[in-house]
C-alpha cells in the first residue's frame, strides 16, 4: 500500500490553498455513530474521552455543523457533496434491502483517487450492502474492511441471522469486539504504508449505535459512576442503558487514540489532516438542544465536528459559522489539489477560508430533510439564515438555538417563502432505488451480505451462524 496522510485541518491564514495542494496532505476522516451531543468530555460530558478532548484542544471545533437526522443520508452527503434527496439516500438503507446510493454519483474517494490518493474505508459503509455496484470497491475505494450495513452484533458480526464482516469483498471470519478490530486494521494499514502517495482513509465506526455491547469491565465502571452520581448522570440514563453506551464511547475513544498513535509512530502525523464528526444526534436527547435522532430539531442534526492538522489548523479555536456536511467534499478536494469538475452539481461549498481566516460562511441555506411520505426520518425541514422550518413550526436559530418558541404565527411571510422553497426542491428530487428486501429476490439461505459473497459463502459460515443462533437463544 502506498499513500500519504492528511488529518483534516485548517491551515493558518497565511497558507494558501495552492501551497497546501503542493504539500499533498493525507486525510483521515473519523466518524462516530449515534453519539449524543453532551456525552464526550470536550462537550462537558461524563464519559472519559481524552483522545477526542485532545483533538479538540489541538484543532478547531465547529459549533454549528449540521448533518442529516439519520445515518445513511449523512454518509451519502459527506461522500458526494450533494443533498440526500439528490443522491438517492434521503430514505436510509435499512440493511436488509437491495437499495443503495445512486451509481452515477461521484464520491470523494473517486475524486481523491483521481488526484493520486490511496483510498480506504475501514468500518461501516451503509450505502448499499447487496449488489456489487453499491459496494465500496466500486465507489472509488482501493481498500475495504468492516461491515456493509448496520446494526451488527459487535462480537458476532451478525444482523439478525445474517453475517456482515468483510475485507475487500471477501467474507472475513474474525473474533473480537468490532470497535477494537477497526482500530487494529487501521494500525496494520499504517504499518504497511510506504509514503509514496498521499492517502484518504475513511474510518466510520459503528459505535455507539445499537445493539448496546461493550467490554464488561468498562460497563461496570459506568454503572458504579451512575449509581454513585449526584451530578449530571441521571437514574433515567442508567435505567435506559447508558452505562453501556458510555462504555462504548470510551472504547471508541481509546481506539481513536491508537489510530493517532499509529500516525505518529509512522512519522506522518504532522502531514495528516484529521477530521472527526458524528453522523446524527443521539437517539433520545442531546442537551442543551431539543430533540434527537430522526428529528430535525437541533438535537437531531447539529453534531460535534473537529478539524486538526498540526501547524496548519488553529489550535483550541471554535468556529460558529453555519456549515453543512456536504461542504466537506469541496473543502477537502480543494485542499488536496483535486478537481471539482463533474457532471452532477454540488450542494457543498468550500469552507476553507471560513475555517482558517474566520471569514463569514458563504452558506445561507441548509436543507435538513426532504423525506418521502413513507420515510421515518422526520418532517420536511429547511433553514435560511436564522429561520428554520420544521414541519409547521418556525424558529429563529440565532436567537433561540434551543427551539423553545415557535414563531410561525408571527412570521407568516417567512413561513410561506420557506414552503415555496421546499416545493421547488421537491421537484428536483431524484428517484431513489426501490427498497426491496433481499429475501424477496433470492432463494434461501441468505447467509451473508453481498450478492456474490452469499453465492460463494465460505464453508465455515453456515455452521458458525447455526452455533451463534443457538447460543443467543439460551
Amino acid at each position: 500500500m502506498k499513500f500519504k496522510i492528511v488529518i483534516i485541518g485548517i491551515a493558518w491564514a497565511f497558507i494558501s490553498i495552492s501551497c497546501l495542494a503542493q504539500n499533498r496532505p493525507n486525510i483521515l476522516v473519523i466518524l462516530s455513530d449515534d453519539m449524543s451531543w453532551h456525552h464526550p468530555g470536550f462537550n462537558g460530558g461524563t464519559v472519559s474521552t481524552p483522545n477526542l478532548d485532545r483533538l479538540a484542544e489541538q484543532g478547531t471545533s465547529l459549533s454549528q455543523f449540521y448533518v442529516h437526522s439519520v445515518c445513511s443520508p449523512t454518509r451519502a452527503a459527506f461522500l458526494t457533496g450533494r443533498y440526500p434527496f439528490r443522491n438517492g439516500m434521503e430514505e436510509r438503507s435499512h440493511g436488509n434491502d437491495v437499495a443503495g446510493m445512486l451509481t452515477d454519483e461521484r464520491t470523494m474517494a473517486d475524486a481523491l483517487k483521481e488526484a493520486g490518493y490511496y483510498t480506504g474505508i475501514i468500518g461501516k459503509w451503509h450505502l448499499g450492502n447487496w449488489y456489487k455496484q453499491h459496494l465500496p470497491l466500486q465507489r472509488g475505494f482501493d481498500y475495504q474492511y468492516g461491515l456493509y450495513g448496520a446494526l451488527i452484533s459487535y462480537y458476532g458480526k451478525t444482523r439478525a441471522r445474517f453475517y456482515d464482516w468483510h475485507r475487500n469483498e471477501q467474507t472475513l471470519q474474525q473474533d473480537g469486539y468490532s470497535t477494537d478490530l477497526i482500530a487494529d486494521e487501521f494500525v496494520k494499514v499504517m504499518e504497511s504504508y510506504e509514503k509514496e502517495k498521499p492517502f484518504f482513509m475513511y474510518v466510520p465506526f459503528n459505535a455507539v449505535h445499537s445493539p448496546l455491547e461493550a467490554p464488561e469491565g468498562i460497563v461496570q465502571k459506568y454503572k458504579e459512576l451512575i449509581q454513585g452520581s449526584s451530578g449530571n448522570v441521571t437514574t433515567y440514563e442508567f435505567k435506559n442503558g447508558d452505562a453501556l453506551r458510555f462504555a462504548m464511547l470510551e472504547s471508541m475513544d481509546t481506539a481513536k487514540g491508537r489510530m493517532i498513535d499509529a500516525l505518529e509512530k509512522k512519522g506522518v502525523l504532522e502531514n495528516t489532516l484529521v477530521l472527526y464528526f458524528n453522523d446524527n444526534g443521539g437517539p433520545r436527547y442531546n442537551p442543551p438542544y431539543r430533540g434527537g435522532k430522526k428529528e430535525n430539531y437541533e438535537g437531531g442534526v447539529r453534531v460535534p465536528c473537529i478539524f486538526s492538522w498540526p501547524g496548519h489548523i488553529p489550535e483550541g479555536k471554535t468556529v460558529d459559522a453555519m456549515i453543512h456536511v456536504t461542504d466537506l467534499y469541496p473543502t477537502l478536494i480543494n485542499v488536496s489539489g483535486g478537481s471539482l469538475k463533474q457532471d452532477l452539481p454540488l450542494d457543498g461549498m468550500d469552507m476553507w477560508e471560513t475555517l482558517v481566516k474566520g471569514k463569514k460562511s458563504p452558506r445561507k441555506e441548509i436543507v435538513h430533510s426532504l423525506p418521502a411520505d413513507f420515510s421515518d426520518t422526520g418532517t420536511k425541514s429547511i433553514r435560511q439564515g436564522p429561520y428554520k422550518l420544521v414541519g409547521d413550526e418556525l424558529y429563529n436559530i440565532d436567537k433561540d438555538p434551543y427551539e423553545t418558541v415557535d414563531i410561525a404565527n408571527e412570521k407568516q411571510e417567512v413561513m410561506e417563502a420557506l414552503r415555496r422553497r421546499i416545493d421547488e426542491l421537491v421537484a428536483e428530487r431524484r428517484t431513489p432505488e426501490v427498497h426491496t428486501k433481499i429475501t424477496e429476490i433470492i432463494p434461501e439461505p441468505l447467509l451473508v451480505f453481498g450478492e456474490e459473497e452469499n453465492a460463494n459463502a465460505p464453508e465455515w459460515l453456515a455452521p458458525y451462524l447455526k452455533t451463534l443462533m443457538k447460543s443467543t437463544k439460551k
